[in-house]
Order: C-alpha cells, then structure tokens, then sequence
C-alpha cells in the first residue's frame, strides 16, 4: 500500500511539472501576420539603406522588438540570454550585436564590408530561425 500512495504521488509531481512547463512554453507570445508583415517590411528598408551603420543598427533595433513581441523583456542582450536556444547560431548573433554597440559607442567605428555582410548575414538568419522569413 505504501508503495502504491509513493508511486501515485510521484505520477501527481510528474503530471504537474509537465503542466507547468507546457504552460511555460506556451507563455511566448506568438506574433500576429501584421506584426510579422510590418517586421518584414522594417528588414526590407534597412537593407535598403546605404549607411552600413544605421543598417547594423536598425536590424539589431528590430531584432529587440521581435523578441519583445515574442514575450521577452530587458534589454537585447538580457533577451539574448533567455533565449539562445532559438537561433541556430547564437554567437553569430551576439556578434552582430557586439558591432552594433561598437557603432553606438565608439564616434568613429568604421564599419568594413566584409563586417557589413557578417552582422547583415547573421541578422537574417536570426529573423530566419523566428520564422519571420
């Protein structure tokens, strides 16, 4: 009999923590096809642009905004950190991130083509692993 009741409440602890996680997971706010739509259009514009700087930092402006729309909050760094198991290349990510701060505070941080491309590159495959594209 002892066993029995151990037993069945280890099957309750169980059955709660899968709830609990469910529920957890289903927590993230999925965007609406308008805000997906709007976000697609924001990216068309930035690589539109011809200044490399504002570029970098409006896709990693954009890429804070997806993610809060998705539930996260703080910061993109502090986002990042909550959620790396989204992206298929997360240190790529922080990368671009990492050149978009170096832009942001440092007055004259020139931005190579090649770097360009890495951050731009690294972006898209983060809207990519959203499922924004």
């Amino acid at each position: 009999m002892k066993i029995f009741l151990a037993l069945v409440l280890v099957f309750i602890i169980v059955d709660v923590l899968i709830v609990v996680y469910v529920v957890y997971r289903r927590s993230r706010k999925k965007m609406s096809k308008r805000v997906i739509n709007e976000i697609r259009n924001s990216w068309k514009d930035i690589i539109r642009q011809k200044d490399k700087r504002h570029a970098v930092m409006d896709a990693d402006k954009l890429l804070d905004h997806t993610l809060g729309h998705m539930g996260y909050t703080g910061s993109l760094g502090a986002k990042l950190k909550k959620a790396p198991n989204l992206f298929k290349d997360i240190n790529g990510v922080w990368s671009a991130h990492k050149i978009r701060n170096n832009i942001a505070h440092q007055m004259n941080y020139e931005v190579s083509e090649k770097v360009y491309k890495n951050s731009m590159l690294a972006f898209k495959q983060a809207f990519t692993d959203l499922k924004i594209f």
